[in-house]
């Protein structure tokens, strides 16, 4: 779970057991009791999300088990998965954009990805 775009004004994601992701928006933390979430369109095969990161507001990747990572360009109504990460023998955890030009990602076994654009 997180804030989209670190901003808790804007809303949290969640991921669920089985690679599910889910999505609020304009949440006012402190009048609010419960949150209603919209599934999105992500596809991961069974493998769980661990986290969620955006380059931009439009632009969002999920690191999940076995070594996949996911990309989205509309804001998470579709997804693509990043077919070279796949062959990763391990998890990936996090992931760290700084602006919108250079990005890491963390994995098991000192896995760290980098990402330049």
């Amino acid at each position: 779970m997180g804030f989209i775009e670190n901003n808790a004004d804007k809303g949290i994601w969640m991921s669920t057991r089985g690679g599910g992701l889910s999505f609020t928006t304009d949440v006012d933390l402190d009048s609010v009791n419960s949150f209603e979430f919209q599934n999105s369109d992500i596809k991961t095969g069974g493998y769980g999300i661990l986290d969620v990161a955006y380059k931009s507001s439009n632009e969002l990747w999920a690191a999940c088990g076995g070594g996949n990572l996911y990309k989205s360009l509309d804001g998470g109504k579709t997804w693509s998965k990043d077919n070279e990460t796949g062959k990763i023998p391990g998890n990936l955890y996090k992931i760290k954009f700084f602006g919108t030009k250079q990005g890491f990602v963390l994995g098991s076994n000192g896995i760290l990805l980098k990402y330049r654009n």
